[in-house]
């Protein structure tokens, strides 16, 4: 497994790595939620963020994007969890930051133990109109 920069042409696996760890991470958010998001993700998110992609066998089977120090996103295919994709491209995101942020849905346990596992804290919670969830938000300092 390697990590490198995010390129254009990796938008569509990028999209579907996204797609499919967000049914499997948040069953308690309608995929018709998730499947709205695309646009904006592909159009929008994507090209303002600093993406790294890990790259299995030739496949793109992960992702982190940062917005400034907020994690936009970290997504491991479903398929590839659990390998230390996840801690291999926060820790990518740390060779150029000092500090991360990111926020995480209460509901999603598996999420909020990962990144207490890498370091990350609790700073607040906030709700989320859009989704009616629960978001913590939390901070690592490298």
């Amino acid at each position: 497994m390697y990590i490198r920069k995010y390129q254009a042409e990796d938008v569509e696996k990028v999209l579907d790595v996204w797609y499919d760890a967000s049914i499997q991470a948040h069953s308690f958010i309608s995929k018709e939620f998730w499947a709205a998001q695309k646009k904006d993700l592909r159009e929008k998110y994507l090209p303002q963020a600093e993406s790294w992609v890990a790259i299995e066998e030739g496949e793109i089977v992960g992702f982190i994007s940062l917005l400034g120090d907020y994690i936009g996103g970290l997504f491991i295919a479903p398929n590839y969890q659990g390998r230390g994709i996840g801690k291999k491209l926060v820790a990518k995101a740390l060779e150029t930051r000092k500090t991360l942020e990111v926020g995480v849905y209460k509901k999603n346990v598996a999420a909020t133990s990962f990144y207490k596992a890498c370091g990350f804290e609790y700073v607040n919670e906030e709700f989320q109109p859009e989704t009616g969830e629960i978001v913590l938000n939390m901070i690592m300092k490298g």
